[in-house]
């Protein structure tokens, strides 16, 4: 029993106690209020023990939201980690050279099992040859 229920209790006691009865007006308007206050304080009870579980089951449901973002986030970490692991392996198994223009420094890419020395190779920016035959070497 609430403090309220408690209370109204007390002055239904006190009311028998004085003698109140509903043979006189003034009785009746009393045991009436004394009425009223029970049922106020009864629904303030039910309210309260409804707002309890209410309360309880909000918990449960933060609880519940809380773990689902915790494996969401974790998933998430994990797509990224994986992403982040395929695009490693796809620069690493690329099959591409990379070279860097001697005349205008333009980095560019070749095929790495069609490339052949032997061909000539211009660079798409200046139009010179990427590859120089050293002089040298034919002597």
């Amino acid at each position: 029993m609430s403090k309220m229920g408690e209370k109204v209790a007390y002055l239904k006691g006190l009311a028998e106690g004085l003698g109140v009865s509903a043979e006189n007006e003034k009785g009746k308007l009393m045991l009436a209020m004394i009425d009223a206050l029970e049922a106020f304080a009864d629904h303030c009870e039910e309210t309260d023990e409804a707002l309890r579980e209410l309360q309880e089951y909000v918990d449960e449901i933060d609880s519940d939201v809380s773990d689902l973002e915790e494996a969401f986030l974790e998933e998430a970490d994990d797509e990224d980690d994986e992403e982040e692991d395929e695009e490693d392996d796809d620069e690493d198994d690329s099959g591409l050279i990379e070279y860097e223009c001697p005349h205008c420094g333009t980095v560019i890419f070749f095929d790495e099992e069609a490339f052949d020395m032997e061909q000539e190779h211009l660079c798409p920016n200046c139009n010179r040859k990427v590859f120089e035959e050293d002089e040298d070497d034919g002597e």
